[in-house]
């Protein structure tokens, strides 16, 4: 089988983090990860920094340009025999377009979305009671660990991400509505997308996802 490639889609709190990070051990891919690119920029003393952040409590998405140059100055680091897991892009269709080219300029053809459905009144619940450890960055999320303050790894306080607020939270539902959902019906056309219900067991969604990945992998 040549090198899996796999983009993960899904609403803000969808599980993508937690669902390729399984996959990542599974089948030994690279990892990239825009938002942690951004939320890294955002550290820098300087108005590029400051910029990024005010555009990404406000729950909007910073531009098309600088979402590319995040994956693509990564991706070309990747091993030519390491497959890639891409999570946080692509956003919007004109950028799902740029991804599949440089992918297959690459002769990353293996290529697979996979698309983690939840509810909008989920969205929220789930990002209201997520929280961040101040120092290694670790997510949580106080539906599964009521009360907890402190990070379990390094003992970090645990705080909430800027954009976790109310009026983000429906900015980023809207723009997925608006935007991401083009990109995941482009997917489907294309017959590469993977659809899985995101509100189950996290048990339950991997074994999912990697039963699919692998049927796909006997049919070719």
């Amino acid at each position: 089988m040549k090198s899996l490639n796999v983009v993960f889609l899904g609403q803000a709190g969808s599980g993508k983090g937690t669902q390729a990070a399984i996959l990542k051990k599974i089948f030994s891919l690279w990892e990239i990860d825009t938002g942690t690119v951004l939320r890294e920029l955002v550290k820098k003393p300087d108005y590029f920094g400051e910029k990024i952040e005010k555009v990404m409590a406000q729950g909007k998405l910073v531009p098309l340009w600088l979402a590319v140059y995040c994956w693509l100055d990564l991706l070309m680091n990747v091993p030519e025999d390491k497959g890639i897991i891409l999570e946080g892009s692509p956003r919007q269709l004109e950028e799902a377009k740029i991804l599949e080219e440089v992918l297959n300029w690459f002769g990353r053809k293996n290529f697979r979305a996979i698309y983690l459905k939840i509810s909008d009144k989920e969205v929220l619940k789930r990002l209201l009671a997520r929280r961040l450890c101040s120092q290694c960055k670790k997510e949580y999320s106080l539906i599964l660990t009521p009360g907890l303050t402190q990070c379990s790894i390094c003992g970090g306080k645990l705080i909430k991400r800027a954009d976790d607020n109310p009026k983000a939270i429906k900015n980023r539902i809207e723009f997925f509505k608006k935007n991401t959902l083009p990109v995941i019906n482009y997917f489907r056309k294309k017959k590469i997308l993977i659809e899985v219900d995101g509100e189950r067991p996290i048990e339950e969604i991997s074994k999912e996802i990697i039963k699919k990945i692998k049927k796909d992998k006997k049919g070719k």
